[in-house]
């Protein structure tokens, strides 16, 4: 079947260049529509649940709402883990789903759950889902800053929430934008108690008056004068003195009771759990876009740039935005680093062709499929929704000197023919003649090479998500590769293939090689022994630098800015934090090269930031590098040479050089030493991934799975201590689980039965006047401010001053027939609690006041009594005549009475109250408490893989554990040992599937087996590389190794095939009698045929070479990825021109005689 699509496509050009043209338009659309990232998404498919039970401790929101949630979500369909962390009136959980799980399909699931669980949730806590969106979702931060002083943080805030953050979020592909930092305004009431005692209130008399006194209300319509009027009640507060001027009641003399009488108002910042600060010059509010996902987000940053554009005049006077983390600046690079080596790649293979063939129309034929095929590949890439990426495009990079192998071999055997090719002969016919030859093998060839990168496409989690864009942008590549080698490039042969071909013996280069090569081939056919030895030697020596090679998930990806996580212990003030932040940022910020610093501390309003206040995370913009500083370098010349000679030599080795990113991230580490804080120097993107993948922010993390946090932080101290003394650790962090401070106010059940109050009341004014809580909502055109009630400050700044906080005690309600005397006085009725007019049940109305009777002749007195509990009382006469006729008979007079009212007892005496140390944030993963201990390594000392090993061997005789506690290394050993254990099972399966199809091609087994020899020759070369240049083993290496396999096999399939062409030509001749003839039939098959082995191994090496020396973002995992191919393609070239002819020179022999024996028998 390949030798009829040759045949016809050679004869049918035009058809062929009219589909090509076609292919290529198709192939146009979808390179300018494909999407453009810096990085394939690494996260899982994960939904999260956030709830907010704000002024509730951790644990309190541990036990009533993470632990609910957690253990319902267990069981949901296809979760693989369920993470919840609880802090200080909130609670997160990650619903972590199986990889390719549809992100939709599983907020689905988890809204059906959340039905389910609601109600196990207390009364007033509602769940919410995060946004649709992944962990690399954060691509575009902003800081608002006013230098003019025209606007103060509250203001910026409020623009940020009301105005801009509306403006962003209509952008399309924005999911949420979160804002940090600032002052929330807020309507602040503090309420005097000792006022509150005076006028007979209680701070819930307070409550109930504001909220009866905001809300706007509709009247329907009135006709009037053949018109509609809308009738609206207008009673929104709008400012200050809306809320002094709210009524509490009237005083016995008919006073109206305002706010402003018992109250201090005034604006006032809500409660803050985060904040941001700008290049260490003080606070700024900030705002972070979130990408929804699977957009494009190139596309995103660009529309929300030009949103940010249009809305600009609109902004505040003296308000100005601060880029200060983008994105598009790393999609930039990567795509800039990948386009450039993918242009030198084309160059360099171009070049090799032109050298080797000497022939300029036919080296346009491989140059012209080159691009043809690499602009094919993007037309799946844009239907199957794969990015443009460094990884996707780096599957091309490392495929470009493979895809061009066919169409040389076929080029070169047209030569080849050409130049055996009598007189007058039709030259159309030799060439197509020449493409059928050797078309299908080549075919197979490519076939395998894309077969040998099956296990990448096997590959799960991060792994996987990283490498199989380029696994399928490379098979893409060879793919078109080989369709139009058997399509295209017969076409194109016969239109450019004319004029003098020079003859092998008279070209310059194929001379060259063969006057080199003739010889060595020679030498290894007559010592066949010697040859294999030497062989089986440099594989033997290769086997001890396996152990010393360490080994890592992946390299890591210089993103080009930095993210500096600090961790301090916990319960920090957001006051102390913001000092600190500010100090170190200044410090980074003073190094030449940042562009900007912006530190967070604490959480941004979403749901993808769990951060508590004692984990800053500051965002440091990097110049590139280009514009980085020079340091010295000592060259081989600079301790000996005189000034005069090392001004000539400078010009080639310079005796400085740009300082490395490892080099500065040492400077900064080492001018950010604080005490009290653990350092981690990590890159956005990165961090985001790790810490939504595993909860571990470090590279290496352990997990201490418990039931006691006590226990558990423990454990976690031994371990820091452990680690700490391992070489290359750089810092190692224990979450304490119970380094919080709290008050604890443990009311006295016996002592407030006494004084009729049940627990509800004494929590109330806890929650209520101590804490202080939002009540009602302003509505102030498009801003929304929320109404706070609490005590002044110095009412609850100590122990001390808390104890001194009055509980209101219930009123008795005596029965009708008792009365109170008092000497010289008759009887009276006790008089109601509070003067407020509104009843506690609202729906009452007004309350009608309770008048004395036989007071005597005065008309109205004032007394107190001494009882706690006719404390404040105050009574009143002199009603007017309808009210006194409303009175029963008999002069006793029905009470209408506040339950909160009457006297007041202070909390110390019915409570206790305490300093407790607790959990600051309570962790639980899998329904079981969990600790995390923090490993930041030097990964230029140390690798992974080495250092977890060491580190468990130091843990088993250091750290005890208790029964019912255990151990998970997580973070990138986790991944590495989840990669490991899969690559196992598949790369024998793969092995299989590569000798099932040589054999397909050969037809022969032990054909098979030989091409399949080369590749421990290959791995030599590419574990001796791999050890020079200082790389670990790790996902990005292997997938070189792996690609190295099919490229070894494809080059071993070329060798063969030119052995057996001239065997057989040989053998139909009547020459092959034995060894002798053997010898010189194989020694024609690769002296004369050495020119197109050297062109396909030539131009796949040196087409990879560009990879190595290649810099910018990304080029560190494409190093890796082209190092063990380059290194394995040198040595597999000398197995291919030395080895497999000996061996198949004395397999052909072993035929030989058995073929001579069936015949003499």
């Amino acid at each position: 079947m390949i030798k009829g699509i040759i045949d016809f496509c050679a004869r049918n050009k035009l058809m062929v260049i009219v589909g090509t043209v076609l292919a290529l338009a198709g192939a146009a659309y979808s390179i300018y529509n494909i999407k453009l990232d810096a990085i394939p998404d690494l996260s899982d498919t994960q939904v999260i649940i956030y709830t907010e039970w704000m002024g509730r401790s951790p644990d309190l929101v541990e036990d009533q709402v993470t632990y609910p949630i957690v253990t319902s979500l267990l069981s949901a369909p296809h979760v693989t883990d369920v993470r919840g962390y609880s802090m200080f009136g909130m609670s997160f959980v990650y619903v972590i789903f199986d990889e390719g799980t549809d992100i939709y399909w599983a907020r689905s699931r988890v809204l059906e759950y959340m039905k389910q669980f609601q109600n196990r949730l207390p009364a007033g806590v509602t769940s919410v889902l995060g946004p649709d969106a992944t962990s690399i979702g954060w691509i575009f931060q902003y800081a608002l800053v006013d230098t003019t002083g025209h606007n103060d943080l509250a203001d910026l805030r409020t623009f940020q929430d009301f105005n801009l953050r509306y403006a962003l979020e209509s952008v399309p592909g924005v999911a949420e934008v979160a804002s940090v930092g600032g002052y929330q305004k807020q309507y602040q009431v503090e309420v005097d108690p000792d006022k509150l005692r005076a006028y007979n209130l209680t701070i819930s008399d307070v409550t109930r008056a504001i909220r009866r006194s905001n809300n706007d209300v509709g009247g329907r319509i009135i006709e009037m004068s053949g018109r509609e009027y809308y009738v609206r009640g207008r009673g929104y507060i709008k400012d200050l003195d809306a809320i002094r001027d709210i009524g509490l009641g009237r005083s016995p003399n008919g006073t109206p009771i305002f706010i402003s009488n018992i109250a201090n108002v005034s604006y006032g910042p809500d409660i803050r759990r985060g904040l941001g600060e700008l290049n260490g010059i003080g606070e700024a509010v900030g705002g972070i876009v979130i990408m929804r996902y699977n957009e494009n987000a190139l596309d995103v940053i660009n529309r929300v740039r030009q949103k940010l554009a249009e809305i600009k005049p609109s902004f505040p006077q003296g308000v100005d935005l601060k880029i200060v983390y983008d994105r598009s600046n790393l999609i930039e690079r990567a795509i800039h680093t990948l386009k450039h080596s993918l242009v030198e790649e084309g160059v360099v293979v171009a070049l090799i062709i032109i050298i080797f063939l000497l022939h300029f129309r036919s080296s346009l034929v491989p140059i012209i499929v080159l691009p043809v095929s690499v602009a094919l590949s993007f037309i799946p890439m844009h239907f199957l929704g794969i990015n443009s990426n460094i990884m996707s495009l780096g599957g091309i990079a490392i495929a470009i000197g493979a895809m061009v192998d066919a169409t040389i071999v076929l080029v070169e055997n047209a030569h080849k023919r050409l130049e055996k090719a009598p007189p007058g002969v039709d030259r159309k016919e030799v060439i197509i003649a020449a493409a059928k030859e050797v078309g299908p093998s080549i075919f197979y060839a490519l076939l395998i090479i894309t077969i040998g990168f099956l296990p990448i496409f096997a590959l799960n989690g991060q792994g996987g998500r990283l490498f199989k864009p380029l696994a399928f942008t490379k098979t893409f590549a060879m793919f078109f590769a080989a369709i139009s080698a058997i399509t295209l490039a017969p076409a194109l042969m016969t239109m450019l293939i004319k004029g003098r071909i020079y003859h092998e013996s008279n070209h310059p280069v194929s001379k060259f090689l063969i006057k080199i090569y003739k010889p060595f081939v020679y030498v290894a056919l007559r010592n066949p022994k010697t040859t294999v030895a030497i062989g089986l030697m440099a594989v033997l020596a290769t086997i001890p630098m396996f152990p010393k090679i360490g080994s890592e998930f992946m390299p890591p990806l210089n993103e080009g800015d930095v993210l500096y996580m600090p961790t301090t212990f916990p319960n920090i003030s957001i006051e102390q934090a913001k000092q600190y932040i500010q100090y170190q940022d200044r410090v980074i910020k003073s190094f030449p090269e940042v562009i900007s610093v912006y530190g967070k501390a604490g959480r941004a309003e979403t749901a993808t930031d769990p951060a508590p206040l004692s984990m800053l995370e500051t965002v440091v913009q990097l110049k590139p590098r280009n514009e980085w500083r020079k340091v010295p370098e000592k060259r081989w010349y600079s301790s000996w040479a005189p000034e005069f000679v090392k001004k000539g030599l400078r010009h080639i080795w310079p005796e400085e050089r740009t300082i490395r990113y490892d080099e500065l991230i040492a400077q900064f580490d080492k001018a950010m030493q604080f005490p009290g804080w653990t350092n981690a120097w990590t890159m956005p993107i990165k961090t985001r991934i790790d810490m939504l993948s595993t909860g571990i922010r470090t590279p290496i993390g352990v997990k201490i799975f418990g039931n006691d946090l006590n226990e558990i932080e423990k454990i976690g101290l031994k371990l820091e201590q452990s680690l700490s003394k391992i070489p290359g650790t750089r810092s190692v962090y224990s979450d304490r689980n119970t380094g919080g401070y709290f008050i604890d106010i443990t009311p006295n059940r016996d002592a407030i039965a006494r004084y009729g109050l049940t627990l509800g009341d004494v929590e109330d004014v806890i929650e209520a006047a101590i804490g202080g809580m939002p009540i009602e909502t302003t509505v102030e055109g498009r801003n929304r401010f929320t109404i706070n009630v609490r005590y002044p400050r110095d009412l609850r700044q100590n122990i001390e001053r808390l104890k001194q906080v009055l509980v209101p005690l219930p009123a008795q309600s005596p029965a009708p027939s008792e009365k109170m005397s008092m000497p010289g006085m008759g009887a009276l009725d006790p008089e109601p609690s509070s003067p407020m007019l509104a009843s506690t049940d609202e729906s009452d109305g007004y309350m009608v006041w309770a008048q004395m009777e036989n007071m005597g002749s005065s008309g109205s007195k004032s007394m107190s009594g001494g009882s706690a509990a006719t404390q404040g009382m105050k009574m009143s006469g002199g009603m007017n005549q309808a009210s006194r006729n409303a009175m029963p008979s008999g002069g006793n007079a029905e009470r209408y009475s506040l339950p909160q009212g009457g006297a007041n007892i202070p909390l110390g005496q019915i409570a206790d109250i305490r300093v407790v140390t607790g959990p600051p944030m309570i962790k639980d993963e899998a329904g079981m408490l969990v600790g995390y201990v923090f490993v930041d390594i030097d990964q230029g000392q140390r690798d992974i893989g080495g250092y977890v090993n060491d580190a468990k061997k130091i843990v088993a005789k250091e750290v005890p554990l208790p029964s019912g506690y255990y151990l998970k290394w997580t973070g990138q050993y986790e991944l590495l040992q989840q990669m490991t254990r899969r690559m196992k099972v598949v790369i024998p399966i793969t092995l299989i599937l590569v000798i099932i199809l040589l054999y397909l091609n050969f037809r022969n087994f032990t054909e098979a087996m030989i091409v399949l020899a080369s590749v421990p020759f290959a791995l030599v070369g590419s574990i001796w590389l791999m050890y020079f240049l200082g790389y670990n083993y790790s996902t990005a290496t292997l997938v070189g190794i792996i690609a190295l396999v099919g490229l070894a096999a494809s080059t071993g399939i070329v060798m063969v095939i030119y052995l057996d062409h001239a065997y057989e030509r040989r053998k139909r001749a009547g020459k092959i009698r034995d060894l002798n003839d053997i010898i010189w039939a194989h020694m024609e098959g690769t002296v004369m045929r050495v020119r197109p082995k050297l062109m396909t191994v030539g131009t796949t090496m040196i087409g990879l070479v560009p990879l190595l020396w290649a810099q910018g973002t990304g080029a560190d995992v494409m190093k890796r990825i082209a190092a063990p191919m380059v290194g394995g393609l040198i040595t597999s070239a000398f197995l291919t021109l030395e080895i497999i002819p000996v061996i198949h020179t004395y397999w052909r022999l072993w035929q030989l005689k058995h073929e001579q024996k069936k015949m003499a028998s």
